[in-house]
């Protein structure tokens, strides 16, 4: 099985207790922007990876953790890991999460097969994150749009870096004034995976719609008045 997600969990009560930033949300764009970048990878034969940076561990819990039979794992960080992500900044903490990242599939890969090439895509796919300066502004082709009459033509985005976490946009792009507008879909900053939320888009009229997966209009842009 391919791994689809990844996700790094901090302490959400000890971190509320102590006013802390969210480890996951410090970590999302990260994370996202590691999917996002890197080719197929089988990791260790589950979908899911969840490294835990939490100092209480689930009871029997070992440091790696392969449960085949619902296709997740899970990986416990060290007390001196935990306290250096709660206290580095948004700024300071990228390359620490990254190289963080980086040990913890090595570290899975080696425990399960020791393929050198699977290593080879991870540092590949560490090395792209750094060329892009840890940000990444996609075009969703699925979503966008021309509209009908060629008058319009919207395109949206998916927007990762550490200021905007990730967040969607739409560009609006006009073929008689060669102007574009931005319009925003969700909050800024925001720390959620939306690539499930936003289905399907259409063009009713002067308007371009966004559908969610039951057909429910969840964003509507007027493009003339």
């Amino acid at each position: 099985m391919i791994l689809k997600k990844i996700i790094l969990e901090g302490d959400s009560n000890y971190e509320k207790e102590h006013n802390l930033f969210p480890i996951r949300w410090k970590s999302h764009h990260l994370t996202e922007l590691f999917m996002e970048l890197c080719p197929k990878l089988d990791l260790d034969g589950n979908g899911k990876l969840t490294i835990f940076a939490t100092r209480n561990r689930r009871e029997n819990a070992k440091k790696y953790n392969n449960y085949k039979e619902f296709h997740v794992s899970s990986y416990y960080l060290e007390e001196e890991q935990i306290k250096n992500l709660e206290l580095l900044d948004l700024e300071e903490a990228e390359n620490y999460i990254l190289d963080i990242i980086e040990q913890v599939l090595t570290d899975i890969i080696e425990r399960n097969s020791g393929d050198e090439e699977k290593n080879s895509i991870i540092k590949a796919t560490v090395n792209q994150i750094l060329e892009e300066d840890f940000s990444l502004k996609k075009k969703i082709k699925i979503l966008s749009k021309k509209e009908n009459k060629g008058k319009y033509n919207a395109e949206v985005f998916r927007c990762l870096d550490k200021k905007l976490g990730e967040a969607w946009c739409v560009e609006i792009h006009s073929g008689t004034s060669s102007q574009t507008r931005v319009e925003w879909l969700t909050s800024r900053p925001d720390y959620l995976d939306r690539r499930d939320y936003f289905k399907k888009s259409k063009w009713e009229d002067n308007k371009f719609v966004l559908t969610d997966r039951l057909g429910a209009d969840i964003a509507a842009i007027n493009v003339e008045k």
